[in-house]
Formats: structure tokens, C-alpha cells, sequence
């Protein structure tokens, strides 16, 4: 059994907002996750159908530097892409139930690895309560991406804090849109 129950609609406010405005920015805010990411940290990716969700894994497979293109896992449930660490990737649009996310055993994948989530709002329950929640929103243009970040307990607050000192270097290097949208978060 996983460490409580993630609740979306009762997440604390969001700690850091990235304007995206291309795929190509969404990898690289993907590659600057999959760079700080470590072996037990879980990131929970909510937004519509074309939203970007699978570009930012994208980046995150990057980061870890893997071999392996991310791609949707929608048909398959779960892809795992070795690199510095496994990542897996997970989908849980086509789920039913929180019995079927329990029986992913997805909290088993994070001893050696980490985890990422497509459509958490499905696995309510029987996610770990200590994720870095993102959802993604459309923009003012058909590129553009508003991307909140949510820590949710103290690992995913370190994840959230080693995620924005790549940010920072990132955005000096490409110019992202970087904001904080409020100082410090819990953890």
C-alpha cells in the first residue's frame, strides 16, 4: 500500500509556474525534472488530452540521459526508460478503478528508480501522498503552456528545489519564462 492518498482538488498552493511556449521548452523544463530527479521521487502529471504531459516525460527521459525516446504509455500502462536512474512512466488514463492502480504496485518501482504518473486524478488513493504535482493548462497561443508545480511533502519539495536550480540555469541559457509564484514551500 502506497503512503496515503493524493486528492488533486486539495493539493496546497502551487509553489512555481513556468510559461512554456513551445514543445521544445516543455522537453527542456522535462529534461531539467529528469536531471534533478533521484531514485524515490514520484511526479504526478495532470492536464488534457494534448496538453504536453508526454513531451515533458520526453524531457525527463532526457534528463536521466536514457537511450530510450519516451513515449506514451497509454496501451501498455507503464514504459520504463533506464538511464543515471529508472524512470517509469506511467498512464493511467485507460484505468478503472484505484484497485487497478494498487495493483500496478507502482510504490515498488521507487526503490530503484523513479515514477511519473500521467492522469493521477485516476489513482486517488493509491498514490504516494509526497509527489510533485503538475498540471499543465493552455496558454494565450496554441504553444503555449502554463505549468504549475505542486509539492505535496518534503521529497518532493528537495525534488521541486533541485528542479529550480536547473530552471534558473536553463532559463539564463534559453530564456524560459521563470516565475516564482510564491516564496518557500512546506518540507
Amino acid at each position: 500500500m502506497v503512503d496515503g492518498n493524493f486528492r488533486p482538488d486539495s493539493a496546497p498552493t502551487p509553489a512555481l509556474l513556468l510559461v512554456s511556449d513551445s514543445e521544445l521548452e516543455t522537453v527542456r523544463i522535462g529534461s531539467a525534472i529528469g536531471q534533478a530527479l533521484r531514485s524515490g521521487d514520484t511526479v504526478l502529471l495532470s492536464g488534457e488530452l494534448g496538453a504536453g504531459k508526454t513531451r515533458l516525460v520526453h524531457g525527463m527521459a532526457e534528463g536521466i540521459e536514457s537511450t530510450i525516446t519516451a513515449r506514451s504509455p497509454t496501451f501498455v500502462i507503464v514504459n520504463e526508460y533506464p538511464g543515471r536512474i529508472r524512470l517509469s512512466h506511467c498512464d493511467l488514463y485507460r484505468i478503472g478503478s484505484v484497485d487497478e492502480v494498487e495493483e500496478l504496485a507502482l510504490d515498488e518501482r521507487l526503490a530503484d528508480g523513479a515514477l511519473v504518473v500521467e492522469w493521477p486524478e485516476v489513482g486517488a488513493g493509491a498514490l504516494t501522498q509526497d509527489a510533485l504535482y503538475m498540471k499543465l493548462v493552455n496558454g494565450e497561443h496554441e504553444d503555449q503552456r502554463l505549468i504549475t508545480f505542486t509539492p505535496t511533502g518534503p521529497r518532493s519539495a528537495g525534488l521541486l528545489s533541485r528542479s529550480a536550480a536547473v530552471f534558473e540555469a536553463v532559463d539564463a541559457a534559453v530564456g524560459l519564462s521563470f516565475q516564482l509564484e510564491s516564496e518557500g514551500s512546506s518540507g
